[in-house]
């Protein structure tokens, strides 16, 4: 790639690789649609460009600066050096801008064909310009240049495998390549068939891709096997059609490929996820949609013991609340009284009245009665027959007392019934006595009182955890000189873009995260392969060489007081709302109390039921 004198927004791409005249019809074609005009958002051929010979030797286009690939944003590490003051909708509103650039060639008649993470560049801004336009496919009115290559790990199912040089392409065909960096932009560099395998061997991204194993899946888990990695975030930290879309344009079945999600569809969908991302409560570099069960990156911070984003010069603290008075709080929240102990529901619920026995009781009754009749008439004529000279008449008395004291077995079941009802009785009763007695109040102020125990703590907190960072200058240094040695950009023997891509999905990114033991536990790491990345962050290693004049790294010291500030933001935002849930809670037990609910009255009326019908 060179400069062209006298035009600083164009630059000249000649070709040295020997395939320059396979390559002067295709851009010829592209120079001649004036594609360049078109779609801004695409470095596409302007003019073709002669040797001295006249001999066809590259072409200009648009100059592209202040860019960095893709994947530099969505890992967190190389994020952390390229991209440090963005947070969680700066990834979305990519995710949506690389739908429009990708849309945007295909309104013009192409099909990328390669989709890659190195094709893709993002400014600080957001927007995206897409490259290597020149191994786009594209039609003339009589030919198709078809695009000759291909990355495994963003290749459909359907091509896995082909020769791609053989294909004409299809825009549902970059529709799967545009949901794979859809995804990894979401999910923090994980690609969505990078997991653990529930079945016999490796699972390498390229097979699982062949054989639909979406290792996100909800709705195919059974089916694919595949478990992602451990504290990733889950479809369900999505808007649902956000979730949806990912689902078909995973699907297992290679012959659908063309209900794949569509650019537009993308667009749809992604700016509607960004539009309802709300900032997380505990940290406002933290978005996630409303309807998500909680913030999936606090989770995987918390989780991995990583920090997913920093705010470079500036605190991600939430906003404290002023001049706030501890004493006054506390004092506020002591001021409201509990609503004292629940009355006995008994007293509450009204006597159910017209109650009589049951149905069933009155045929066990009287089918009793029956037998007990029966029982003082057969023995009253054996005795008479005994007395009347015949001795063998006595059997007559055990018939006669099994037939008055028999049927007990139907007794039984309505003593049973009884005890079922008196169970049902008791846990209505506890479920009452939660809700409107004094125990949730006094949890809740508990807690408010801990809260402000922990408040008092914060300064002392923060001083010791900067003293350590004083004491660990030397680890720290070591740290941030691993951080920087990016796996993605080192070239290790026997780790090629599929296992870098498996281990950026399981928080293997940098130097400092290669263990023996993390590697280790990485799906397809034998011991041969994880020693040769050891071996690796130890050559790097050896090369650190700590600066004891240097102060306390000035991260780790933002990073302490972040956390203390956001910790601090919480506390008292609880300690402010405190005297107002306490009254709600309060409000709620007496109200309770006038209104038994009707789970408590139907458990009291079958328990009285079962005693009228018992007795």
């Amino acid at each position: 790639m060179f400069h062209v004198d006298g035009d600083t927004g164009i630059a000249a791409k000649v070709y040295t690789d020997g395939k320059h005249l396979e390559r002067r019809e295709k851009i010829s074609t592209m120079v001649a649609s004036e594609l360049h005009k078109r779609s801004t958002l695409v470095a596409f051929p302007m003019e073709t460009l002669l040797g001295d010979r006249g001999e066809f030797v590259g072409f200009t286009m648009r100059k592209v600066g202040g860019v960095k690939p893709v994947h530099e944003l969505y890992a967190p590490g190389s994020r952390k050096i390229e991209f440090p003051k963005v947070d969680f909708r700066f990834l979305a509103r990519t995710a949506t801008n690389v739908a429009r650039a990708i849309g945007s060639v295909h309104q013009t008649g192409c099909v990328i064909g390669d989709i890659n993470h190195s094709g893709i560049l993002v400014s600080d801004q957001a927007t995206v310009t897409l490259i290597d336009a020149d191994s786009f496919q594209v039609r003339s009115s009589t030919m198709v240049y078809r695009c000759r290559v291909g990355v495994g790990e963003y290749t459909p199912p359907e091509l896995q495998g082909a020769v791609l040089d053989k294909v004409d392409r299809e825009p549902s065909h970059d529709g799967f390549g545009l949901a794979v960096i859809a995804f990894q932009l979401l999910f923090m560099g994980r690609h969505p068939f990078a997991g653990r395998y529930g079945g016999q061997g490796d699972m390498p991204i390229e097979k699982a891709i062949r054989e639909g194993r979406f290792a996100y899946s909800i709705q195919r888990k059974a089916e694919t096997r595949m478990d992602p990695p451990p504290f990733a975030p889950t479809l369900g930290d999505l808007t649902p059609d956000l979730a949806s879309m990912f689902e078909v344009a995973f699907q297992s079945n290679p012959s659908l490929y063309r209900s794949r999600p569509s650019a537009t569809d993308w667009i749809g969908a992604l700016s509607r996820f960004e539009a309802e991302l709300i900032p997380c409560r505990a940290n406002p570099a933290h978005h996630h949609p409303k309807n998500a069960p909680g913030c999936p990156w606090c989770r995987l911070e918390n989780g991995m013991g990583v920090t997913l984003f920093t705010a470079s010069g500036s605190s991600t603290a939430a906003p404290s609340l002023g001049n706030f008075d501890l004493t006054a709080a506390i004092a506020a929240i002591d001021r409201v009284l509990g609503p004292g102990n629940s009355p006995d529901p008994a007293q509450v619920i009204p006597m159910p009245s017209g109650m009589a026995k049951s149905r069933t009781a009155k045929e066990v009754q009287q089918r009793r009665n029956i037998r007990r009749l029966g029982g003082v008439l057969v023995a009253g004529l054996s005795i008479a027959l005994i007395a009347g000279g015949l001795p063998f008449a006595f059997v007559g008395l055990f018939v006669a007392a099994y037939l008055f004291f028999g049927g007990g077995g139907e007794i039984q079941q309505l003593q049973a019934t009884k005890a079922r009802t008196e169970s049902d009785w008791t846990a209505a009763r506890r479920e009452w006595d939660l809700e409107t007695g004094p125990m949730q109040f006094e949890q809740k102020k508990s807690l408010l009182r801990t809260f402000a125990g922990e408040h008092r703590e914060l300064p002392a907190l923060e001083k010791s955890r900067l003293d350590d960072l004083d004491r660990r200058r030397r680890e720290i240094q070591l740290q941030r000189f691993l951080e920087g040695h990016l796996i993605a950009r080192a070239k290790i023997s026997g780790i090629g873009g599929g296992r870098k891509e498996i281990l950026s999905s399981y928080g293997i990114e940098d130097a400092f995260d290669v263990t023996y033991q993390k590697v280790r536990a990485v799906p397809s790491f034998g011991d041969a392969t994880t020693r040769k990345l050891v071996d690796w962050r130890e050559s790097i290693e050896r090369k650190f060489v700590f600066n004891p004049s240097a102060g306390t790294d000035p991260a780790a010291i933002r990073q302490v007081r972040d956390g203390i500030a956001r910790r601090r933001a919480e506390i008292e935002q609880a300690l402010a709302r405190g005297p107002i849930e306490l009254e709600q809670l309060r409000s709620h037990a007496l109200t309770a109390r006038s209104r038994p609910t009707q789970k408590l009255i139907e458990a009291f009326r079958a328990m009285k039921q079962a005693e009228i019908d018992l007795n």
